[in-house]
């Protein structure tokens, strides 16, 4: 089925290239370039759905609000620097917060002087950054990836901990819960109004260059999307395959209450894997803005985000790394191809991630490389 429908999209590219002379190739390599991009941001998110679903097998609906978060923290952090002093503490000790527990999950003791002087510099350098100078984007999402992973950590401490014996469906509607709670805890200190997202940079510039007699049109977010998402998927790779910390998150999500036995705590690394699945919503939320030049009203601007990049991260196979970053680059290509090609569809591309779902739920319920599990979730 999937095999036939690639086949369909590719003859048909290949019948609008040669056989009409309708469409050129720089218009598709274009369309290429747009589709990597949007992937790449649905991949991100996708990531922090199937880290959570491999771990406690809970599918935290509240995880397009902590992408909200992150956008629209790194907004108001360059946007409104330099701060007054209280402002600029309670954000630095929210950063350091992140950084100590960045460094924790590396030294593996919150006491250890190291994780201390992290946290201690940390507090105050960020708090020195953002009461004497303007930030640039770049800070503002490394601030905003530690202040939401903070985030993602309370998530799990006061929504879901006290819940990991409970019926799974309890989980479910917390999450639920949890969602609508961000929705308007947006509201209250964020805005409800559209917001520009302009911060100084070149990134956001157009950028075009000439191909087979014709010239692409794109901006340089082509590059640096994609480039970001490449260094973080390698990171998290990295962190997950090589660490004693990402052993252990392999080991509970195969078994937690063997892990346990094991002398694993089950609890520190679920508090990771919300770290992490958050700091990489952040930069995903930092990217889309740089990429759209605006964010709407905080109580619709994750809804929709996140519900693609949960269904990207089940058409791959959630639970599996690989799987997301293959379903969010799918979505975008499907997104960015079919209006593309096929007339009067533009105004139902977001129909077009929950069309692949079904189908995939249909043909393979455990997504294109996800293991097929027994259980019912």
């Amino acid at each position: 089925m999937i095999g036939g429908l690639l086949a369909l999209i590719i003859g048909r590219v290949a019948y609008l290239i040669v056989g009409t002379g309708n469409y050129t190739l720089a218009f598709f390599v274009g369309a290429l370039l747009s589709a990597l991009q949007l992937g790449s941001l649905y991949a991100l998110i996708a990531l922090g759905y199937t880290m959570v679903y491999g771990i406690i097998r809970l599918i935290n609906f509240a995880h397009g609000e902590v992408f909200m978060v992150g956008a629209f923290t790194s907004f108001f952090l360059f946007a409104n620097t330099p701060y007054s002093l209280p402002w600029a503490l309670f954000a630095a000790a929210l950063a350091a917060a992140g950084l100590m527990y960045a460094v924790n999950l590396w030294r593996g003791k919150l006491q250890d002087p190291v994780v201390l002087g992290a946290g201690a510099l940390g507090f105050v350098g960020f708090t020195l950054a953002l009461s004497a100078a303007s930030l640039n984007w770049i800070a503002a999402m490394l601030l905003a990836m530690l202040i939401t992973g903070v985030v993602g950590i309370t998530l799990d401490r006061v929504a879901y901990r006290p819940l990991r014996g409970a019926p799974r469906i309890s989980l479910l509607i917390t999450a639920i819960a949890m969602s609508f709670f961000l929705q308007n805890f947006g509201l209250l200190a964020f805005t409800r109004n559209q917001t520009p997202y302009r911060p100084a940079t070149s990134w956001t510039q157009f950028l075009q260059f000439p191909l087979a007699g014709n010239t692409v049109f794109t901006s340089r977010m082509v590059i640096l999307i994609p480039l970001v998402t490449l260094v973080l998927v390698v990171a998290l790779t990295l962190f997950v395959n090589r660490t004693r910390l990402g052993k252990a998150m392999r080991a509970s999500a195969q078994d937690p209450e063997v892990a346990q036995m094991m002398g694993i705590n089950v609890n520190r690394v679920i508090a990771t894997t919300f770290f992490l699945g958050s700091t990489l919503a952040a930069a995903a939320g930092v990217l889309w803005g740089l990429n759209f030049g605006s964010l709407n009203q905080p109580a619709i601007f994750g809804l929709l985000p996140g519900l693609k990049a949960f269904a990207a991260a089940v058409i791959g196979g959630i639970g599996s790394l690989p799987g997301a970053v293959i379903g969010g680059l799918l979505l975008g290509f499907l997104e960015n191809f079919v209006p593309a090609m096929f007339a009067g569809t533009t105004e139902f591309k977001d129909t077009f991630a929950f069309f692949l779902l079904i189908v995939i739920l249909l043909i393979r319920p455990s997504g294109i490389i996800g293991e097929d599990l027994s259980e019912k979730v």
